[in-house]
């Protein structure tokens, strides 16, 4: 749906990548409802459904429907390409994971004053609480120069982490333009799970797995977090989250904010 007067300029673009997943009727209406709550200036908002049920998507909404899921990376992809072809009509643009959604009114005055403020191009999240180094696209704002950035790119790449490994991951090829990145620091007050159900500079909401199983490289492949959570428990929790974001968004996003 799109939240503007024809006759007026469109300022913000925002398109979000879905998956095949159980939960994206879900991650569909927070997503709409967060948006409209939070976006305080006109926006149009697309879809770009990776082997995903389409009849779930406002038809004007739909942008891309891929019959077949073609990953994330690719998604991304075209996101980036709609959005360049459209650079003209929009002076923002933001793209989301699927479970991926703003939760402060305001957010895009904040990011922009605080891109100019940094001499910033670019806006992602830098999940340090993943051990990453570099920016992940669950959330990815820009104005037209970091639009044009033709660095941009978040096909997999090995990438250090924090502990020196080299790892395959989504931004793998992006610590080349960090110079660029406003970073996205995790800011829970409360913190229900060390990687997922993640609040990222008070900004944006991110469940982290939420169009998939619900699993993380950094418990499974270095137990990194076992001394204070149970690593056999994990698809519990995610049912746990999931339950109580779904049951009750408004609750759940103030608990782990802290807002008063």
């Amino acid at each position: 749906m799109s939240h503007y007067n024809n006759k007026q300029k469109k300022p913000l673009l925002i398109i979000s990548v879905y998956g095949p997943s159980e939960y994206n009727q879900h991650w569909y209406a927070l997503q709409k409802n967060f948006l409209a709550k939070t976006t305080a200036i006109p926006y149009t908002f697309k879809i770009i459904a990776n082997n995903s049920d389409s009849d779930l998507f406002d038809a004007d909404e739909l942008l891309i429907k891929n019959d077949k899921n073609i990953g994330h990376p690719a998604g991304l992809e075209q996101a980036f390409h709609y959005m360049r072809e459209q650079q003209d009509h929009y002076s923002g643009y933001l793209i989301l994971d699927s479970d991926a959604f703003p939760v402060r009114a305001g957010w895009h005055h904040i990011l922009d004053r605080q891109m100019d403020q940094f001499n910033k191009t670019i806006a992602a999240p830098i999940r340090y609480e993943n051990l990453d180094k570099f920016p992940h696209p669950c959330v990815v704002y820009l104005n037209k120069t970091g639009l044009q950035n033709e660095k941009v790119n978040f096909n997999y790449a090995k990438v250090e982490n924090l502990l020196g490994d080299m790892i395959n991951e989504v931004g793998g090829l992006m610590p080349d333009i960090s110079s660029e990145v406003l970073p996205l620091l995790r800011t829970n007050r409360v913190n229900l799970h060390p990687v997922a159900a993640g609040i990222y500079h008070h900004l944006f909401y991110h469940h982290g797995a939420g169009s998939r199983g619900f699993d993380f490289r950094l418990l499974l492949m270095y137990e990194y977090y076992n001394h204070w959570i149970d690593n056999n428990k994990q698809a519990e929790y995610g049912e746990q989250l999931m339950e109580a974001l779904v049951s009750n968004p408004d609750g759940f996003i103030d608990k782990l904010m802290c807002a008063y």
